[in-house]
């Protein structure tokens, strides 16, 4: 992290769901895009413009359009990435593929986009259409991959293992090693999180603790060839763990849901705010960098230790993305434990 980064002025990474509407119902979506309750309120075309423009003084350095399935709205991503770009933000887009056609990926690459992420479960076809619950996806994909070849553009895969696919990873790393790849690329793995789908499908998708562990040492044995492709392995709980501990830190990344709501973290159920309520500056003004100062974000991110967890905090909260709990931090106080059910 950049200590000279001024976070009183900003953050320097923003997440925003640009819809939660998808053209998939993959089986371990973890905020079930397509089914969740956010989708019945998303942010117009008008609104997310005009967050954009409300973003740009803060000097923001990373923007990136999640989902859902970004491309439902691939005309207004290509207007909003042209104001970030020419603002000197970098800008990248998460995809599942099926709708990154060549015309679509030479609109976003002259619109500026700087990064493009694929998800690819599998070396098989059978594999990947599984999760993603629908045939020809994985043919979809793997032609948009081949059509992002051509620009130049970082692009990066992302692969979710689970029981049925977690022995294919070397397998897809060397057809992805096979293609030649002229732009930076990087292979990004996961847990599977059981929270929204993941979760009501946990028993038939998710991995053994000896198939974790063999995941791990395929992953180190290739990196120690210092491949062209690096296999990146990402913690979802580590921030759940570190920010609570270290509350000197700031919160220098800021996740927004399609409707508005800004939330403390994509996997707690606790919404601090709405931009439809108060501008991103002013929740940025009113503290939401200090965030984890508070004892609310902080109580409830204590009960996360590991992925597992992740399900088991319905016992004590609401689902994720369903019943979360909406707290606006600049109108109440995220001190006061007694504003969280049962408490």
């Amino acid at each position: 992290m950049n200590r000279n980064i001024d976070f009183t002025v900003g953050p320097y990474q923003l997440a925003l769901d640009i819809t939660n509407k998808c053209n998939l119902r993959c089986l371990h979506c973890y905020n079930a895009s397509g089914e969740n309750r956010v989708m019945e309120h998303e942010l117009s075309d008008d609104e997310v413009i005009k967050f954009v423009k409300d973003i740009l003084p803060m000097k923001l350095l990373n923007f990136c359009f999640c989902g859902g399935e970004t491309l439902l709205r691939k005309e207004l991503i290509c207007k909003c990435i042209k104001m970030l770009s020419n603002c000197g933000v970098r800008t990248a887009i998460v995809t599942n593929g099926i709708l990154a056609s060549e015309s679509v990926i030479r609109d976003l690459y002259h619109s500026g986009l700087n990064s493009i992420q694929f998800s690819v479960d599998g070396a098989k076809a059978e594999s990947h259409d599984k999760l993603r619950n629908k045939t020809g996806v994985y043919d979809s994909v793997f032609r948009a991959i081949d059509i992002v070849r051509k620009y130049d553009m970082e692009m990066s895969i992302a692969f979710t293992p689970t029981s049925f696919n977690i022995e294919e990873l070397e397998e897809l790393h060397t057809k992805l090693e096979s293609m030649s790849f002229n732009n930076k690329i990087e292979l990004r793995v996961q847990p599977l999180m059981p929270l929204g789908r993941g979760n009501k499908n946990l028993e038939n998708i998710c991995p053994t603790d000896i198939q974790y562990r063999k995941l791990v040492n395929t992953i180190n044995t290739i990196n120690a060839r210092n491949p062209s492709i690096k296999i990146v392995w990402g913690d979802p709980v580590d921030h759940l763990i570190r920010f609570p501990e270290h509350t000197e830190l700031p919160m220098y990344y800021i996740s927004i849901r399609a409707n508005g709501d800004i939330v403390t973290s994509p996997y707690l159920p606790l919404v601090v705010g709405n931009i439809r309520n108060h501008s991103i500056e002013e929740y940025w003004n009113g503290g939401l960098y200090e965030l984890w100062k508070k004892k609310i974000p902080c109580y409830m991110a204590a009960f996360i230790k590991s992925v597992g967890d992740m399900g088991r905090i319905t016992e004590k909260f609401p689902a994720t993305f369903m019943d979360d709990i909406y707290i606006d931090m600049l109108e109440k106080d995220l001190d006061d434990l007694s504003l969280l059910p049962n408490n």
